[in-house]
């Protein structure tokens, strides 16, 4: 049990300087080569070819059967259209990126269609895609757009943000949350093996849902990449 005194709480707001990002001062491409790109398409993925050719570390993983298969990625790219039908034939991509988002909350998930717009998908998936994009995107269009989301993946002010929101929704105590924000916050800021230790006790404290959420950050390499890691 991670017992912390009063005095020792901390909270996220002190990683609003962007002086505690582990990677603030490396160049685009330097970002591009740390983060893993997932993308989700029954037909092959057009601008591949390109974004590779500029840096970034693109997967093609075809239609997939579970969510599971997207965990070791940061960033997922998923098509509305011929993929996800295993798991409802209706919102096909709407619903992966529903589910992804529900279980995965440390992940950016950029949304897109290949053919003509299906309005309807589209309604549905921009409740929770964190971007739309067309397919057919100029390919400036894509650098610009992945490039903020690697840039938001490794800042670890906007992580926590998104990971205490998704411990919120999950009826996680105050008490708890806040002993995850101070280790949390205590390991990027010395990026040293005691306060990461402190990190994953905590975690290993919850239960359930709670603890799958902050686990799967972990399981990422997210938080190794927040923390100066090597991320792999």
């Amino acid at each position: 049990m991670i017992f912390f005194r009063k005095e020792q709480y901390v909270t996220a707001d002190e990683l609003r300087d962007s002086a505690y990002e582990a990677h603030r001062t490396a160049s685009a491409a330097e970002k591009r080569a740390l983060i893993k790109i997932a993308v989700i398409d029954d037909q092959v993925f057009t601008p591949r070819a390109n974004l590779e050719n500029l840096g970034y570390q693109i997967e093609s993983l075809g239609d997939i059967n579970s969510i599971n298969r997207i965990q070791p990625f940061q960033i997922v790219l998923c098509d509305l259209q011929g993929v996800g039908t295993a798991l409802d034939a209706r919102k096909q991509g709407a619903f992966l990126i529903r589910e992804i988002k529900r279980n995965f909350p440390e992940k950016f998930v950029i949304a897109y269609t290949g053919g003509g717009l299906n309005a309807a998908l589209s309604r549905e998936a921009s409740l929770d895609a964190d971007h739309l994009l067309k397919k057919d995107a100029d390919i400036d269009d894509w650098v610009e757009t992945l490039d903020r989301y690697i840039s938001n993946v490794l800042n670890p002010y906007l992580v926590w943000q998104r990971q205490r929101l998704a411990l919120v929704e999950r009826e996680v105590d105050t008490l708890s949350i806040l002993k995850l924000e101070t280790a949390f916050v205590q390991s990027i800021k010395s990026k040293g093996p005691k306060h990461g230790s402190a990190f994953t006790t905590v975690v290993s404290e919850l239960s359930g849902d709670a603890r799958a959420v902050m686990q799967g950050m972990i399981a990422s390499g997210l938080y190794a990449l927040l923390t100066g890691g090597s991320g792999g």
